[in-house]
């Protein structure tokens, strides 16, 4: 896969806020399969420990699904997790699909 991602975190006083961007980075386009409704996830980790995950004590439903990713084409999902407990912490976001999954992680302070 060409894909390239990154995550990006935004600290307010009630909330974080996450921006996880993936890039096809080549000149051709890249399809991308889905395993769930589920696009991409966010877990946050306390140095080894996961202390929370977006789509914890969520349902999506079970479907593969078949998208495009034109070459050059940026796509965001975003979450964000409210009331956040002081700490330093690390976000790692996901892209849900079969094969090789994008990641991207950043490390972050409440």
């Amino acid at each position: 896969m060409t894909l390239q991602s990154s995550v990006d975190t935004t600290v307010e006083s009630d909330r974080v806020v996450f921006e996880y961007t993936v890039e096809n980075a080549s000149d051709a386009p890249e399809e991308v399969q889905f395993r769930s409704s589920l696009l991409a996830d966010f877990a946050l980790l306390d140095g080894d420990d996961e202390v929370w995950r977006a789509s914890d004590g969520q349902m999506f439903a079970q479907m593969i699904q078949n998208e495009t990713f034109g070459a050059g084409e940026t796509r965001t999902f975003t979450d964000e997790w409210d009331d956040p407990d002081p700490g330093d912490y690390t976000v790692v976001a996901t892209l849900n699909a079969m094969g090789d999954d994008a990641e991207a992680r950043t490390d972050f302070s409440v």
